[in-house]
């Protein structure tokens, strides 16, 4: 019988630690990327892991973005403004070939830039002053798109507030003017998701039931020991 006991004992405390150690849970939220510009952070509605929950063991990302090509036109003089005119124009395009990065905290990851161009933006008589561009938006957009990427960093993730990402890519531009230089870049808005996975915080009843069992444990071990008999529990009829 006090063979049996334990053996009891020795059960529960297992139950106990399976319970425990059942598999991971995860949480999967969806969201939008704010209106940004690549060079820059791309700020996302989507929320930090909440450590309440437990442990972080894995991250998840997708970032669905719809690039819109833009052209800039620099003044850079320093004694007089120029004009952009209707002779002249200015292109900025973006390639597969352009590769982009996205990062959060040490995690990067790469992704090709989309095919797509201002196209050509003529000159209508702008007057540009000493150390000033000016932006012309592209009309066409197109996605770039970063799938399933998974997170290595997982204290970046972490914590209150949202995800924010860090973007760096470059293209092309091309300008007719001599007296002014050209520039360009993409922006940026699209959905963004994110899983995480992670150890849950054990729940209360777990707790005590592992406590229960350890106890019953070393009850039954010092009852046997010291030769204490051990009444079998009475059965409820």
């Amino acid at each position: 019988m006090k063979r049996a006991v334990t053996v009891y004992a020795f059960v529960a405390v297992v139950l106990s630690m399976t319970s425990l150690t059942a598999n991971g849970a995860s949480e999967f939220f969806l969201g939008s990327i704010s209106s940004s510009t690549l060079g820059g952070n791309v700020t996302t509605t989507l929320p930090m892991f909440n450590i309440a929950l437990g442990t972080l063991t894995g991250v998840q990302v997708t970032l669905d973005f719809t690039v819109t090509p833009y052209a800039e036109v620099y003044n850079f003089s320093s004694s007089t403004p120029l004009t952009f005119t209707p002779s002249d124009s200015i292109t900025f395009s973006f390639s597969p070939a352009d590769i982009w990065t996205v990062t959060c905290g040490t995690d990067s990851w790469t992704l090709s830039a989309p095919t797509v161009t201002t196209g050509p933006i003529y000159g209508s008589g702008q007057v540009i002053p000493e150390y000033t561009f000016l932006q012309l938006v592209g009309s066409t957009s197109a996605p770039a798109d970063l799938t399933a990427a998974s997170g290595l960093d997982l204290a970046a993730y972490t914590g209150a507030g949202n995800l924010v990402f860090g973007t760096t890519g470059s293209g092309y531009v091309s300008i007719t003017d001599g007296a002014l230089y050209g520039g360009g870049g993409g922006d940026l808005a699209g959905t963004a998701s994110v899983t995480y996975d992670y150890a849950p915080v054990p729940e209360p009843s777990s707790l005590c039931l592992l406590i229960g069992g350890l106890g019953l444990l070393v009850w039954t071990n010092h009852a046997r020991r010291r030769n204490l008999p051990i009444k079998p529990a009475r059965r409820g009829y």
